[in-house]
């Protein structure tokens, strides 16, 4: 009767954990034998298949793709590779350590040879647990709608969210439904079918039922989650590197070691409830336990394989064979907050709202530079200190009463020597800054003046030529139409250096009348070979484009062309936000990235002359009228590099040209709703660099954050010998 007696003894949880700590390699063994294969396997069959889908982010491995598709089969494959193992494994262990406290061990093969005779009672118990799981849950939406509904008719007062009550119903149907868990062994010791196995389990607990629950739930539920939880958030802290060879190694030994503590509280519950029961002694404990030779001595080469799939993990990360995108990703604005500037209320703070992303340039060095202006406020700089932007300062490029909030966005480009030029308006007065990181000055006087009374209303583009010298592009309704122009006037405005003492304009087309706003991008001009101007127009309500180019620097000879005539009439409704990016590829060619109104699709305009008077228009992907208008870069060898965003896959999509071929790759993913505006430039590596702006869901810091995204391993990083230029300026 000594196992009988000894049995009996309280607390249940302390001392199953310590009987699964004194014999925890033992106990593992069965987790071993079975996971470690079936974890090996699973993982060499997803990694080789997983295609476009995956991708290498901070080091770390995430399933971006174009759909959801991918990380769907993940999940479903690995849930059913772990039920699968875990209904032999659990099981197994239990005996192992039912065995251990009657001194009849059991060794780990005989135990996996029993769970294997018992299979088909163990799966009436997972379907029967899959079928409770599912009426609970379904029992908690149910609450959830009602309290909803509720609350909406008015029976409840608005404030009164009753929601958690479905979440109590939760924890107490599953609560109530802990007790099943001795239904294992008592299928393995006393060979109950599936459903007897659960009437059994319910009858040991009839006169012990709240103690035994608790039991099981702080020993099963409750103590292992809250060891996983530090481990989880501590590895979600570490760098890519780190928690990647975390997640690899601390994880697959966490993985295996917590199905032996849970075991041991199971086989210990179940007996200490046998013991209890009257006219019990130490025969009918170990009733049931497969007879065999005493296992061996577990050996030290278990280790090594136990941690084979975490280590393969790490490798397949870390080496990446299958030539994944590898991207590294900054949430620049996360950390901000605004008591972080503690300025007088008088003062300006900076915020990041959805449309206040002009443009992203690399500064000096390896400086990325993002210019900030939204609608109703100054130009800013948001400068980080290197191209991953983990840290990032902010500085105001207009000085504070310039009278420029209510102005269009600021327009910018990079100069030679890395300084940038911003474009500012005093009152009807076009005048430039030069910036660095560290704030701005004004540079020149008048370059420009608009007739009109609101500036917002005025097309406006700035490009810098190879020597430094301005070019800016600027349309305005002709003033010699009157009230209701029906045509504007694109002007060249010409300068010799950044201070454009002596600015040359030069009116290079006549067009029919557009709509100017500062949340549109549907003007833009480049500077091709021998210092030619190229300009590009955009029509949002019909989807016209226009190219002016310049047959020479001082563009005497003006040439204007349609690659895309407009949509048929009464197509007059205007989209959200529209825009277009131009670039001119070293032979002289326009390049130009655009959402079609007519669509919604976003295309790049590839054209075959100089003057685009032919062109060929590539389908990159589709979207709709609220997303941001696409961004372009040319890459050292002068391929377009597109970026735009997919809201209904929630993706940042870049788009690689070569030749005739568009390959479309998912970089980023966007659970929260994209902002308004995308930026691209080429970092100081000649790696594309994304800026773009989110919703942030949690409830401190800002409400949009800006987002640095940049692909490694896409596009070449090298520059042609030829090429003497920096990565902003090349192409």
């Amino acid at each position: 009767m000594q196992h009988v007696e000894r049995l009996r003894a309280s607390p249940v949880p302390f001392l199953s954990y310590l009987d699964a700590a004194r014999c925890l390699m033992r106990l593992a063994v069965p987790g071993v034998l079975v996971h470690v294969p079936l974890a090996t396997l699973t993982l060499t069959a997803l990694t080789a298949t997983a295609g476009d889908a995956a991708a290498v982010v901070d080091q770390r491995l995430q399933l971006i793709g174009d759909s959801d598709t991918a990380l769907t089969i993940w999940i479903v494959v690995v849930a059913v590779v772990a039920v699968a193992g875990q209904l032999v494994v659990f099981p197994a262990t239990v005996l192992i350590a039912a065995g251990h406290l009657v001194d009849r061990p059991v060794p780990p093969v005989e135990a996996l040879r029993a769970v294997v005779r018992r299979l088909p009672s163990l799966l009436v118990l997972l379907l029967v647990a899959a079928m409770a799981f599912g009426a609970i849950w379904a029992a908690r939406a149910g609450v959830r709608v009602v309290t909803d509904r509720r609350r909406m008719g008015g029976v409840l007062p608005v404030l009164a969210d009753q929601r958690w009550l479905g979440d109590v119903l939760l924890v107490a149907a599953v609560f109530a439904a802990l007790p099943g868990l001795l239904a294992v062994p008592a299928v393995l010791l006393h060979g109950c079918g599936g459903l007897g196995s659960i009437r059994r389990a319910y009858r040991l607990t009839r006169l012990r039922f709240l103690p035994t629950a608790a039991t099981l739930a702080l020993g099963v539920v409750l103590v292992p989650g809250a060891a996983a939880w530090p481990v989880a958030a501590g590895l979600g802290l570490l760098p890519g590197l780190f928690a990647t060879l975390g997640w690899g190694l601390a994880g697959t030994v966490l993985a295996l070691a917590v199905t032996p503590f849970q075991a041991a509280v199971v086989a210990r519950q179940f007996l200490h409830c046998m013991a209890w029961r009257t006219e019990v002694d130490d025969s009918d404990l170990a009733h049931g336990l497969p007879e065999g030779s005493p296992p061996g001595p577990v050996r030290g080469g278990l280790v090594p394989v136990a941690l084979l799939p975490g280590l393969l993990f790490c490798g397949v990360v870390l080496v990446n064979p299958f030539g994944w995108p590898e991207i590294t990703e900054t949430n620049v604005t996360e950390s901000w907050a605004p008591q972080k500037f503690p300025v007088p209320a008088q003062e300006r703070r900076p915020v990041v709202r959805p449309f206040d992303l002009r443009a992203l340039h690399t500064g000096r060095g390896p400086r990325l530079i993002a210019v900030m202006d939204g609608a109703d406020d100054d130009a800013g700089l948001l400068a980080c200190a290197d191209p991953s932007c983990a840290t990032a300062s902010f500085e105001w490029a207009e000085p504070r009463g310039s009278g420029t909030r209510w102005e269009p966005g600021a327009a910018s480009a990079r100069l030679p020597d890395g300084r940038l030029l911003l474009t500012t308006w005093a009152s009807s007065r076009l005048e430039l800054l030069t910036c660095e990181a560290t704030g701005c000055v004004r540079s020149s006087g008048a370059v420009a003046t608009t007739r009109s009374s609101r500036p917002d209303t005025v097309g406006l583009a700035l490009a810098v030529r190879r020597g430094g010298g301005p070019v800016v592009a600027h349309a305005e309704a002709d003033p010699a139409e009157g009230d209701r122009p029906e045509h504007d006037v694109l002007a060249f405005v010409l300068c010799a250096d950044p201070s454009c003492a002596r600015p040359e304009r030069r009116q290079v087309a006549r067009l029919e009348r557009t709509l100017y706003r500062p949340t549109f991008a549907n003007l833009a001009v480049a500077v091709g070979p021998d210092d030619r101007p190229v300009a590009a127009r955009f029509a949002p309500a019909t989807g016209h484009i226009q190219v002016i180019s310049c047959q020479d620097a001082a563009c005497h000879r003006p040439i204007t062309t349609s690659p895309v005539p407009p949509g048929p009439p009464g197509l007059d409704t205007l989209p959200w936000t529209s825009g277009l990016a131009l670039a001119v590829r070293p032979d002289g060619r326009p390049v130009i990235a655009y959402r079609d109104p007519r669509d919604q699709v976003n295309k790049l305009l590839d054209c075959r002359t100089p003057d685009c008077a032919r062109a060929d228009a590539r389908v990159l992907g589709a979207g709709d009228e609220y997303d941001a208008a696409p961004a372009l870069v040319l890459d050292y060898s002068g391929w377009p590099l597109v970026a735009y965003e997919s809201s209904e896959h929630r993706r940042l999509m870049l788009a690689v040209c070569t030749g005739a071929r568009c390959e479309r790759i998912a970089v980023s993913k966007n659970e929260n709703g994209f902002g308004e505006r995308l930026a691209m430039t080429l970092n100081s590596d000649g790696h594309p660099a994304i800026a773009w702006i989110d919703h942030n869901s949690a409830r401190t810091g800002l409400d949009w954050n800006l987002h640095v995204t940049t692909p490694l391993n896409l596009t070449p990083s090298t520059p042609p010998a030829s090429q003497g230029c920096g990565p902003p300026r090349c192409g």
